[in-house]
């Protein structure tokens, strides 16, 4: 073989192999969001180093749900080989993972810019938010001595509110002499665990006279209350920083499920109202809940499949939703097929040991009773013949989340 062939012949196979990445690149399901489901969706989906299917960095809710709005995938790692940087800004952003719900202000600015009247490669199609997992909000603590920490609403209150002489030193809190600080831990990034404890702080503390705030950010949900957070409280980003910040004694913060911390274990984790954030409390209290809320005539409205928070009279009160975001349709058909597997699997059984081994609550399914939200949400966005189903043909006749930004 001459030399002038083997360069040709290597140039040919250079390229296919440039080629054959480059198509594999394209069909990678990229996301990314909120670290509560993280280690959830890196056991259930196929992605990592070395995976070309599925890529899904935590990066908290606020940076997860900005790179879907603006189709940058700038924010998540590219998780299909060992070292590399970024996706870049040319790359698609496919769904997103979020525990802070989508607002009335994101719907509408989405609608405006790639829904409503829009035509040309500006149509995306329409936003669908749904439920993935239902979840608690843990409130772990360390403090010497104390192994079964069990905090009234009151408690939790003056704990996150700073106040003075009942939730500021352990003795106010336990009713003892003890006068070691107590140090909050909180997300210093935009975090929807932050909204969910938010949700119960406003819902249970405000009418006590507190001043909380619904927000993605801590420093905005506690500033009616106290202010600057105190020099002595902790900030972490992620789940993975809150819950490697318990080595620390004197510390109580709040958190999604983690494997090092097992809900029904008193010494790691405070009972709320005499109740451990178990899979049966916050089960009882969504199944009533049909969705979507509103009934059928809201069913176009993402909103109205992620219901609002509304504080239990038993049970653990801390606990909601975290939410995927994902398009009705996808230039892309490989990426649309593969977004739709994993929906189809996850509101069905395929995922559920995986769910429960992760201290996650899967979605109401009609028993004991209650409402199905599977079969709910199934019958109208898993439905390739309904108005708003994944990948209707009608629906989706050359429009559809771009192939590349």
């Amino acid at each position: 073989m001459n030399a002038k062939f083997k360069s040709a012949a290597l140039s040919a196979v250079t390229m296919a192999c440039l080629l054959a990445a480059g198509a594999a690149s394209a069909q990678i399901v990229r996301g990314g969001g909120a670290t509560l489901p993280e280690s959830l969706y890196d056991a259930i989906l196929p992605s990592g180093i070395g995976q070309t299917n599925f890529s899904y960095t935590g990066t908290g809710s606020g940076a997860g749900k900005s790179g879907f709005f603006n189709n940058n995938a700038t924010a998540f790692k590219n998780e299909s080989v060992a070292g590399t940087p970024n996706w870049t800004a040319t790359e698609s952003v496919h769904f997103a993972g979020s525990d802070s719900a989508v607002s009335v202000a994101e719907r509408d600015a989405y609608n405006t810019a790639h829904v409503t009247g829009v035509t040309g490669a500006a149509a995306w199609s329409r936003l669908i938010q749904i439920p993935a997992v239902a979840t608690s909000v843990m409130v772990p603590y360390k403090r010497a001595g104390v192994t079964a920490l069990d905090l009234t609403d009151a408690k939790v209150c003056a704990i996150f509110g700073n106040r003075t002489g009942a939730g500021r030193t352990w003795g106010q809190v336990l009713g003892t002499t003890d006068a070691t600080q107590v140090a909050v831990v909180y997300r210093g990034e935009s975090s929807g665990t932050t909204e969910l404890l938010a949700n119960y702080l406003v819902a249970a503390c405000n009418p006590l006279g507190y001043n909380f705030a619904v927000s993605s950010t801590f420093t905005t949900v506690v500033a009616g209350e106290v202010g600057t957070v105190p020099a002595h409280w902790v900030s972490v980003t992620g789940n993975p920083g809150m819950a490697a910040s318990f080595g620390v004694d004197g510390r109580i913060g709040y958190m999604s499920p983690d494997p090092a911390f097992n809900p029904s274990n008193n010494t790691q984790v405070s009972k709320v109202n005499g109740n451990l954030p178990v899979e049966a409390s916050i089960r009882a209290a969504l199944a009533p809940i049909s969705l979507p809320v509103g009934g059928a005539s809201q069913a176009s409205d993402p909103r109205a499949w992620v219901p609002a928070y509304a504080k239990p009279a038993t049970g653990y009160p801390i606990f909601g939703t975290t939410n995927l975001l994902v398009n009705q349709c996808y230039k892309d058909a490989s990426v649309q097929a593969k977004v739709k597997a994993f929906l189809t699997g996850l509101l069905g059984t395929t995922y559920d040991a995986q769910i429960a081994a992760h201290n996650f609550v899967t979605l109401p399914n009609g028993a004991p009773s209650g409402n199905n939200w599977k079969t709910q949400i199934s019958n109208v966005f898993l439905n390739a013949n309904h108005p708003l189903g994944i990948g209707n043909v009608n629906v989706c006749n050359g429009i559809g989340r771009p192939l590349t930004n």
